[in-house]
């Protein structure tokens, strides 16, 4: 674990005891992340996009808008890894994943800091050579894209809660094996990055709606941002629900020691994934669903004639999934769209990853498991396709705790120690609270979704500042703290 304390170790060198315990409570400091959205913006994109090479792709991509959401948002770096933390939970089998999971927030805790009362890039963020910049820009760019988001998400729909869920781990249990693989080497044909799961009960009927989400960071420049956007315009468009455009969410982080600033647009779509009364969506969430097999197929530019990739010449019915065109169109990326009768089987996919990601967030490997269908546990697996969950110690025999919280709640997690200079320790826990825990472990999906709003407006109202602790409105905790070594 040496390795996971590197940045925090540069720092206490010099400082000791001191300088450890300032460096953990900035973790909890608020400051602002100033976001950068406006018609401005939006030009500045389009520019980009017609300066690229590849410019024949830029017929794909969808049409771009401001966000509301004003010149900032308050957050903290504790929160920023956090969300970071969730969302990269899905991690290739590995007998060490549960390290890699620990090591996304441990990695990053001496890179964010409070300047000037904005959010900004520490001096040691800076300290690294250049390939692990790219890594840096990467991984923060998630964390920080995912708070712009929901923010920007709890503003347009009140009541609505959004959950991230890995677009690979979605469209694992969909497509074809071998086809539609990312293709890094090509900007054209990558799957965006999230889907933002929102889920809204009145208290008898639930909605569920999805939100693509591309996430991007660099260290270069605002310009370099403003490319990024312009290939992720192409690439929120990649999923589609029965041929139709979902809507979208796009943010660029520029990271500087002066202020981090993200750049964020809102790519238009319509429509709600399911809706029903609060029972029927339970029945629904009981059964699991199997694995599907579709083809992704092409994408036709808004300007296409019609036929342009169907093997008859005529346009096709909205979700038909079509073999894929022997010369597809210049540019043309690769949609995976989900048909109008598989609504519900998606509702499922998407849900059932939520449930699984926060038990993995958790530690409870396990239990998370049987949230995935036979492909995503790789149950066969396919000539390199990967399964999502590893071999490893059952949870209760290996790092489970109970952490008690404030407002008479309780934690069910993995604490993590990593040694620190002058004889301390780093810990990390990393949990759900202790009822939604429950709901998940008993197979009760919609009873968590419809609790998880409360438990965050409980803590709400009653954590202290100073904390070293985030929670999320999923229920999932996070909580850093130093202290002497007692083993």
């Amino acid at each position: 674990m040496t390795l996971c304390v590197r940045a925090v170790r540069v720092i206490a060198i010099g400082g000791g005891r001191v300088k450890i315990d300032s460096l953990v409570r900035s973790l909890g400091r608020e400051s602002t992340l100033t976001v950068r959205s406006s018609d401005d913006l939006v030009a500045e994109v389009r520019r980009q996009a017609e300066k690229a090479e590849d410019r024949e792709a830029y017929r794909y991509a969808k049409a771009l808008s401001p966000v509301p959401i004003g010149p900032g948002v308050r957050t903290s770096p504790a929160q920023v890894l956090h969300e970071l933390g969730v969302a990269t939970t899905f991690l290739t089998a590995s007998p060490l994943a549960q390290v890699a999971r620990h090591w996304a927030h441990v990695r990053y805790c001496a890179t964010l800091t409070a300047r000037n009362g904005c959010l900004a890039l520490s001096p040691h963020a800076g300290n690294v050579v250049y390939h692990h910049k790219v890594a840096q820009s990467e991984q923060l760019g998630i964390g920080l894209a995912l708070v712009v988001a929901k923010t920007v998400l709890r503003r347009q729909h009140p009541h609505w809660d959004f959950h991230a869920v890995d677009a690979e781990v979605a469209l694992k249990a969909g497509f074809l094996d071998g086809v539609g693989e990312v293709d890094t080497a090509s900007k054209t044909k990558k799957r965006p990055d999230y889907i933002l799961l929102g889920h809204h009960s009145s208290g008898r009927r639930s909605g569920v709606k999805i939100v693509i989400l591309e996430c991007k960071g660099t260290h270069k420049s605002p310009t370099f941002a403003y490319e990024q956007l312009a290939r992720a315009a192409i690439q929120v468009d990649a999923l589609r629900v029965a041929g139709r455009r979902q809507p979208s969410l796009m943010v660029a982080s520029y990271l500087s020691e002066g202020r981090i600033t993200s750049y964020a647009l809102d790519p238009p779509g319509d429509g709600e994934l399911w809706s029903g009364a609060d029972d029927d969506l339970d029945e629904l969430l009981r059964a699991a669903p199997d694995d599907q097999d579709w083809r992704p197929r092409p994408a036709v530019p808004d300007d296409a004639p019609a036929g342009e990739v169907s093997p008859d010449g005529a346009p096709p019915p909205a979700g038909t999934q079509l073999p894929v065109a022997a010369e597809p169109p210049p540019g043309a990326p690769d949609v995976f769209d989900i048909p109008a009768e598989q609504r519900g089987w998606f509702t499922q996919i998407l849900t059932r990853a939520v449930a699984a990601t926060t038990l993995l967030f958790a530690g409870d490997n396990a239990t998370a498991s049987g949230y995935a269908t036979p492909r995503q546990r790789g149950e066969p697996a396919a000539p390199a396709q990967d399964a999502l969950f590893e071999p490893e110690l059952p949870w209760t025999s290996s790092t489970a705790q109970t952490l008690p919280l404030r407002a008479g709640l309780r934690a069910e997690g993995t604490r993590y120690l990593a040694p620190l200079p002058g004889g301390r320790t780093l810990e990390v826990f990393r949990g759900v609270e202790s009822g939604l825990y429950r709901h998940l472990a008993e197979g009760r999906i919609g009873a968590y979704l419809r609790a998880a709003p409360r438990v965050f407006g409980r803590w709400s109202g009653s954590r202290r500042s100073g904390e070293v602790f985030s929670l999320g409105r999923d229920g999932t905790v996070l909580v850093v703290r130093a202290a002497d070594d007692q083993r």
